[in-house]
């Protein structure tokens, strides 16, 4: 009966640990959660690009190129590093592609 008792109690703590590691594993990742930052101060930037007049775009196409170099390093970086899983990336890249589609389609560019 005791040899029992201890089978039980060891795969109770093993259970609770498992699902503890799994829950916190599972979490957002910090990577995810930078590149979601990153993809919202671009459509800000973009919607504010829409809204401004023409002075002020000049200045926002320069860093709105900036936005474009800085993603493809961002994507480079966390793609390659295994950071963030195919999913995920391709989620964001997807989303990139249409904040820059729009921003193209309000600069006029193709």
């Amino acid at each position: 009966m005791t040899r029992f008792k201890s089978t039980l109690n060891f795969v109770i703590v093993f259970s609770a640990l498992f699902g503890l590691v799994f829950v916190i594993g599972c979490g957002g990742s910090t990577e995810k959660q930078a590149m979601s930052d990153f993809l919202q101060q671009y459509n800000q930037t973009v919607d504010e690009y829409s809204a401004g007049d023409q002075s002020k775009k000049a200045e926002m196409e320069g860093k709105l190129d900036s936005y474009k170099a800085k993603w493809s390093d961002m994507k480079m970086e966390m793609g390659l590093g295994g950071n963030v899983t195919p999913q995920v990336l391709e989620k964001m890249d997807s989303e990139y592609q249409k904040i820059s589609t729009r921003y193209a389609s309000l600069a006029g560019k193709s």
